[in-house]
């Protein structure tokens, strides 16, 4: 066994901000075959976070559940960040547009969350607009969840562009 196939055994690679066929015009792949590219990959585990909808939750937890693959629920919404001032330095943080996150449920409390959060977004900013959540209710229905900032269509690459 060679130097590089000894450093890499035992590696662990889980995609978290995986885009399925119902994320309309971004992802192709429908759920049966993500299911089987985890296998090919020797993934115990896949996120699937489509933008802006949960559509494909539960082909998505049966079919991998059923493979033995571990389902991780998310969803990739955009969150109003009301340039609010910085923790840190005071000053107004102002991005160009509203940032991605991607909200991973770490639990039940979180699965439900993702739901209130998503019929939020679409009830209230959805018809004619970008369907969106604001910080305060991200800071509300945050219990159970994990949000993940990274990305280039995160805030804290947008707030590096902007020079902030």
């Amino acid at each position: 066994m060679s130097d590089s196939q000894a450093s890499t055994q035992g590696v662990i690679f889980i995609h978290l901000r995986t885009h399925s066929a119902y994320s309309l015009s971004e992802g192709a792949l429908p759920v049966k075959n993500l299911a089987k590219l985890a296998l090919a990959h020797d993934m115990p585990a896949l996120a699937i976070t489509d933008t802006n909808n949960l559509f494909g939750a539960l082909e998505f937890s049966e079919i991998l559940a059923g493979k033995g693959v571990q389902p991780i629920i998310g969803i990739s919404l955009q969150v109003d960040m009301d340039n609010n001032p910085g923790e840190h330095t005071g000053r107004p943080v102002q991005l160009v547009r509203r940032p991605f996150l991607a909200l991973l449920a770490r639990n039940e409390a979180g699965y439900r969350n993702l739901m209130k959060l998503t019929s939020r977004a679409w009830l209230e900013h959805g018809e004619g607009g970008d369907p969106h959540v604001g910080l305060d209710e991200l800071a509300t229905y945050g219990d159970g969840l994990i949000c993940l900032t990274g990305g280039p269509s995160g805030p804290v690459n947008e707030a590096i562009v902007e020079g902030q």
